[in-house]
């Protein structure tokens, strides 16, 4: 775990400025970002309808918006934005129990200190039969060059993301980041049922090389070669090759899909414990 802010390198720029990233969209080179966002946000769509009440955590630049419908898409994030609807904490989210048709986490598990807070909140929320849609960086080979070249983010294995007690990242600093955290949390997915008998795992997929190293940044600037829409979709053909033959070493992000189990008993973070309704 680290504090990113002042030590990055001069090939990273303007991380975690959103209101920047938010301004710009429109007038990025290339397909290259909408061209990731779409690929990050569109297989979410599925899960989504027009009755649904769908909360996304950790918002950021508020992308979602841009390529998610629901009947209500609720944005918040830990910081105040404009296009925030409200401030939240994700390791203690602020809704009744049962009441959320849908939670979206996008890259923003790996910036929590107490990832256990959250699940464990989400368990709660979620309606029996709800999803939880989470997008997250994968800490391959390549993807841990680039972190140490970089300095952007960093990772630690030796974290425990299922301790509600000890910190896999600054408590103090929303930015802060363990990109570890996912595969340790998801690599082994009968350990995380073990854990979390509240969620099925009704999908799992590894994903991005080329398509994220040359996006341009979300939330961040870095170099790029612009590619127009046609050309990602070559980009994005290479990468499905190179994730199926090696994803240790080129997959750098996955997708994880957690439907809330029908009738079961969930623990809340102080410990007491109540039934889905």
């Amino acid at each position: 775990m680290s504090h990113q802010h002042g030590r990055q390198a001069k090939l990273v720029s303007h991380a975690g400025d959103a209101q920047r990233a938010r301004d710009g969209y429109a007038k990025r080179r290339g397909s290259n970002l909408k061209f990731l966002l779409r690929k990050r946000f569109s297989w979410m769509q599925r899960y989504l309808g027009p009755e649904s009440y769908a909360v996304e955590v950790g918002c950021g630049a508020g992308f979602s918006e841009m390529f998610l419908r629901a009947g209500r898409l609720e944005l918040t994030d830990a910081e105040a934005r404009p296009w925030v609807s409200r401030v939240v904490d994700a390791q203690e989210l602020p809704y009744a129990d049962a009441s959320v048709d849908v939670l979206i986490a996008n890259n923003v598990i790996h910036h929590l200190a107490y990832p256990d807070r959250f699940f464990r909140g989400a368990a709660r929320v979620l309606r029996p039969g709800g999803h939880l849609l989470i997008q997250e960086c994968n800490c391959a080979w390549t993807t841990q060059i680039a972190l140490r070249a970089t300095k952007h983010e960093d990772f630690d294995f030796s974290a425990d993301p299922f301790d509600r007690t000890r910190p896999c990242n600054d408590p103090d600093d929303p930015w802060s980041a363990n990109c570890a955290i996912p595969n340790l949390l998801f690599d082994d997915l009968v350990r995380f049922r073990e854990r979390y008998p509240e969620f099925e795992v009704v999908d799992s997929a590894l994903s991005e090389f080329l398509v994220h190293f040359n996006s341009g940044g979300v939330t961040a600037t870095v170099p790029y070669v612009p590619l127009p829409w046609a050309a990602m979709r070559v980009v994005d053909v290479i990468d499905r090759v190179l994730v199926a033959v090696a994803p240790r070493v080129f997959a750098s992000q996955r997708r994880v899909v957690l439907r809330r189990a029908n009738g079961e008993v969930f623990t809340r973070p102080d410990g007491a414990q109540a039934a889905a309704r």
